[in-house]
């Protein structure tokens, strides 16, 4: 029989070495207190916990330094950008509008990332804030104290010329409504409470949807136009430059010394991207038309 005998440094090795691993395990399962000797949790503070706070007056891209911050940027509309969720699984950070706060906050993602799904985020009256978490691809909401907890997107442009107007000029073809149509694109105005959509990318008359999730709008147009010869038009909307929605079109009469005003109103659906204009042809003959004001709105139900 073999005799092993143990010297002392080797015993000391596997003394200590047992010991690490014992301790080791200690340690990954302990439970953590501060200013408490029997904490019920992994980490518990029986105390006052501090946080940064950053107070901002206009723009600000968020980075590893943050984590509350108040915009107190009055009447200056205020972006707040958040850093790519990827890679910062569990970051938080809570944004809020301060009481004096007079303009809108908006909280955008980055690199196609979203916000509970949405690419942007409103904080549209003071003292709203909300609260995200990164879950390691887009931010979630954990909270928020808002009006608009739930999210509907609206836009607006708009036009006013009493004088002069934008006139559209009318081949000599009659339409119904289906071909034949012309764009109404005078020089528009968008709207700085809108929310989900732009003016895509020129005042032109557009109102397009920059959300991610398809959703149904009320749609209101209202328009008053003058002829310079007495004709019947057909007006209506068009979605994307390819589909004239027939539900949408009015024909009204007009002659060259009285204003109309028409109104379109409907309900439809827009996807990522999808854009609303006016259109507008002769039913009756060439006559051109005159746009002396226009408002197209669409907000989310």
């Amino acid at each position: 029989m073999q005799k092993y005998t143990f010297k002392r440094e080797n015993v000391k090795f596997i003394f200590i070495t047992i010991l690490f691993f014992l301790l080791g395990n200690q340690i990954v399962s302990a439970q953590v207190g501060i200013g408490t000797a029997n904490p019920l949790s992994t980490f518990e503070v029986n105390g006052s916990v501090g946080q940064t706070i950053t107070t901002v007056t206009g723009d600000l891209t968020l980075d590893a330094s943050h984590r509350i911050i108040i915009c107190n940027n009055g009447s200056t509309t205020t972006t707040i950008t958040l850093p790519s969720a990827v890679g910062r699984k569990g970051r938080t950070y809570t944004i809020k509008r301060d009481d004096t706060s007079a303009a809108n906050v908006t909280i955008v993602a980055t690199s196609s990332q979203m916000i509970d799904g949405q690419v942007t985020y409103l904080l549209n009256n003071a003292k709203e804030s909300l609260s995200i978490i990164s879950d390691g691809a887009h931010w979630k909401k954990v909270s928020d104290n808002g009006s608009n907890n739930v999210q509907y997107p609206k836009g607006e442009i708009s036009y006013f010329n009493n004088v002069a107007g934008q006139t559209i000029n009318i081949t000599s073809q009659t339409t119904d409504g289906s071909t034949g149509m012309f764009l109404c694109n005078p020089e528009t105005t968008f709207s700085s409470d809108s929310f989900g959509f732009s003016n895509g990318g020129a005042n032109t008359g557009r109102l397009q949807y920059t959300g991610t999730v398809e959703r149904t709008f009320r749609v209101t147009c209202t328009l008053s136009a003058v002829s310079n010869v007495s004709d019947t038009f057909i007006f209506g909307l068009k979605k994307t430059g390819i589909t004239f929605l027939s539900k949408s079109r009015i024909i009204q009469k007009l002659t060259i010394s009285d204003h109309q005003t028409i109104t379109i109103s409907i309900f439809l659906t827009l996807a990522a991207n999808d854009y609303l204009e006016l259109w507008v042809g002769n039913n009756s003959g060439s006559g051109n038309v005159t746009i002396k004001s226009l408002n197209l709105f669409a907000s989310a139900i």
